[in-house]
């Protein structure tokens, strides 16, 4: 039997510069194409019937900008609390679940810019971060580290003074 579920949230990569990055080299990708048109547009002057024939390099390109956009689109960092565990899923790619028996330390931290997505870093070990800069740190009994990114702090931190009152 699955235990009540005490806090969950859900996160997507939802920042507008990081959206115009990834559609920046899709509206290259054109302007490339179309570049011998704009820079000369008399080129087909008295013959408006005109021919672009993509190479399959920009077929290739664009396929790749498109599937990384899919890819942002879809994924999600969703993070679960119930009293017996922490889990997080970052979809598509993996599941992850940590007893609190396996836990020695639990506490929210504010940090520098460590990256967005999956990160290694010095002090907070494994980084799963959507956004923001707020994060639940884990301390795992065999000494291994992981920082939670969330965009919840308050309520977060609230659960975890319950969750050590009651322990």
């Amino acid at each position: 039997m699955e235990s009540k579920v005490l806090f969950n949230e859900k996160q997507k990569f939802t920042q507008w510069w990081l959206w115009l990055l990834l559609i920046a080299p899709i509206i290259a990708l054109f302007y490339n194409l179309l570049q011998p048109i704009l820079k000369n547009p008399g080129f087909g002057e008295g013959n408006y019937s005109f021919t672009i024939i993509p190479s399959n390099d920009f077929w290739i390109s664009l396929f790749i900008m498109f599937f990384v956009i899919l890819l942002f689109l879809v994924l999600r960092l969703s993070t679960k609390i119930t009293k017996e565990t922490i889990s997080i899923r970052f979809f598509p790619f993996f599941t992850k679940t940590w007893k609190w028996s396996d836990i020695t330390e639990a506490h929210l931290v504010t940090y520098g810019f460590v990256g967005y997505g999956i990160r290694i870093s010095g002090k907070y070990g494994m980084v799963y971060n959507v956004k923001g800069n707020k994060g639940l740190a884990i301390t795992l009994k065999n000494g291994r580290k992981y920082l939670l990114g969330t965009q919840k702090s308050e309520q977060l931190e609230q659960l975890l003074q319950e969750i050590k009152s009651t322990n």
